[in-house]
Parts: C-alpha cells; structure tokens; sequence
C-alpha cells in the first residue's frame, strides 16, 4: 500500500508495524525526518538491534537473507535497513527483496530507503513486490503554494507565530529548501526563545550570515541601486566571499529573468509567472523594476552569456579578474551602460 508522509504518525499508532517499508523521495528533510519517524516508533516496540547494508561497490545481496534469519545477538527484535541511494537492486537485488517478502522472517521490520524512483522503476517487480507485502511512502517536494503553510507548521511546533511576510522572508532567502528553512527556524528558537516575533526580528536573525548578504546584494541589483550594489560587493570580497559563490547568485537571477521575461512575452499574467518562479511578495518590486528596465528576453540571454565568461575566468580558463567582471555585469544588469559606468560611479 501506499501511504503519504503526513499520514505515517496516524498509520502507526493506528495499525502498528508493518514488516516493510519503502521510503523513497528526493526531498531530504522529509526523508530524514520520516525515516526518523519509523526508526523511533520500532524502538518503543522493542526494535533495539539495528543493522544498515548500503549498497556499495562489491555489496553482496545474500547478506540480507543472513541477517534476516540469523540469531539476534542483542535483542529479538531487529530493524534492517537497505539504503539504495541512486542506485536500483538489480537480478540479485531483485530476487532478494522478494525472496524476503515472501518470506518474512519474525520480529524483523525491513526499511528500503531510496532516490526518487520514475515511473518504469515503480513498474519493476521489487517495487511491485514491496509495495504489496509491505508500506511504500513517497516523498515530494513542496511547491510554492505550501511552503508557507509548511513553514508556519514548523514554526508552531518550537512555539514560534509570525506574519506572512516574515514567513515569506525565511522561505526566500533558505531559497525554498525545506532543511535551510528548518535550520532557520531553530535559530530564530534560540535567539528568541518562544511567541510572537516580527519582520525585523527575523531580518536581523538573518543579517549576520554572508549568506543574507548575498541575496541582499542581488536585490540592490535587480532594483538598480548603483552606488549601493557597488559598495556591497566590495564588503562582501573585503569579507572573503569567494567569486564562485556571487557568480552562481548573479547567474540564477539572470536566468530566472531570461525565463520569466520570455513567459511575459508569451502573453502569460505577470502574478502567475511570479507564482511558478517563486518571487515571493518581499522581492516583488526589486524584480518588476529589473524587468521595466529590460523586458526583452534577448538581453537577458545576453547577460547570461556573459556569467558564461564570468565562470571561465573563475575556473581560470579564461583571462581577467572575476571581481572586476562580476561588478561590470552587476552594473549592466543594474541598467548602467558600459560606456557610461566611470560617468556614474
């Protein structure tokens, strides 16, 4: 059967153990925390002996049928775990598993743990197999729509509320990624403690990481803040940041842009193109500007040709100083003319 992740808590304190179960996903958090669900129940139910097989270079799939039906040496109740990664069971693997589920050795729970699996793998026979015999939970990234939802959840289980923009600030700058946004989440427990906080509260949590300064950086760029943006990339070379990491910055916006533009000239609404590239309320304004400054998509492909160099010269295989090429296009894209940049610095 086939079960959600929300759904397993319930699905344990209402039916137990199953002898199976499959966890597969290509979300992290949530494929820890889940995994973490399973291990910490079969504990309370007596499953103390735990045993891991990954499937490395030379792993032998007899070992499972070894541990499955040999004497426990700790306890008389066992969890083995497989970890597949990216990669699939194979002949061997496959007549293991479902030598294993046809004959399901006592007191021993079974967790296969697993990369997202595409629509062929999930016709294979081990997958057929476990998935009848036993629990199969997939994992999926949330979309745009629910991670705030998501977010305030997470923030009410360390007894923390706060607005929808603030909310929206920690989803922006962990740029979406479940386990940022956890990590956020804590620190903001342990400056604050519990209750309300506010916006501010949550930008100053944020503003002492070189992380923040960087998207903060690119939003006085796509504003067209020159002086500004200026100055910042200075602090943030004076600081150490190393050019890969404002490069890949200044890359993901322009080709964020060059899509969303191309989107606008396609005829689509500006608020659903906002929605599917994750410009959030916060950096509505920032993002308009730099698309009245320039709405054609061709220029944006031209800005992206330019990061093209930009990480050449980074990877030293090509000529010049990343720092001066990475505030050249910055300047660029904050609508300074090449021609006219001594002018107006």
């Amino acid at each position: 059967m086939k079960l959600k992740s929300t759904q397993l808590n319930h699905y344990l304190k209402q039916q137990g153990l199953s002898a199976i179960y499959l966890l597969t996903g290509d979300e992290p958090l949530q494929m820890m925390e889940c995994a973490d669900t399973l291990r910490t129940f079969a504990r309370t139910q007596g499953f103390t002996e735990r045993v891991i097989l990954s499937l490395e270079t030379g792993f032998d799939w007899s070992s499972l049928d070894q541990y499955a039906n040999s004497l426990s040496l700790f306890a008389t109740k066992r969890l083995i775990e497989i970890r597949l990664g990216q990669k699939s069971p194979g002949t061997d693997g496959t007549k293991a598993l479902i030598a294993y589920a046809n004959h399901l050795p006592p007191d021993t729970v079974l967790l296969v743990t697993a990369d997202k699996l595409d629509a062929s793998k999930q016709k294979t026979k081990w997958f057929k197999t476990l998935e009848e015999r036993g629990v199969v939970i997939q994992i999926w990234p949330l979309n745009i729509s629910e991670l705030p939802k998501w977010i305030s959840q997470r923030m009410s289980k360390h007894g923390l509320q706060a607005p929808i923009e603030a909310i929206n600030i920690i989803a922006e700058r962990s740029e979406g990624h479940l386990l940022a946004c956890a990590q956020e989440i804590e620190k903001l427990c342990l400056l604050y403690g519990t209750g309300q906080i506010d916006t501010t509260q949550v930008l100053e949590a944020v503003a002492d990481s070189a992380r923040f300064e960087l998207f903060d950086w690119m939003d006085t760029v796509l504003a067209g803040d020159v002086r500004r943006c200026t100055r910042q990339l200075q602090g943030l070379q004076a600081e150490g940041i190393v050019p890969v990491l404002v490069a890949y910055a200044l890359n993901r916006e322009i080709r964020n842009l060059s899509q969303i533009t191309y989107a606008l000239k396609m005829g689509k609404r500006q608020d659903q193109v906002f929605k599917t590239y994750r410009i959030w309320s916060t950096r509505k304004n920032v993002v308009s500007n730099a698309i009245k400054r320039y709405p054609q998509p061709r220029i944006w492909q031209d800005f992206l040709q330019e990061t093209v160099k930009i990480d050449r010269i980074i990877k030293g295989v090509g000529n010049g100083n990343p720092w001066d090429e990475l505030q050249r296009l910055s300047l660029q894209v904050a609508g300074v003319k090449f021609l006219e940049q001594c002018q107006n610095l």
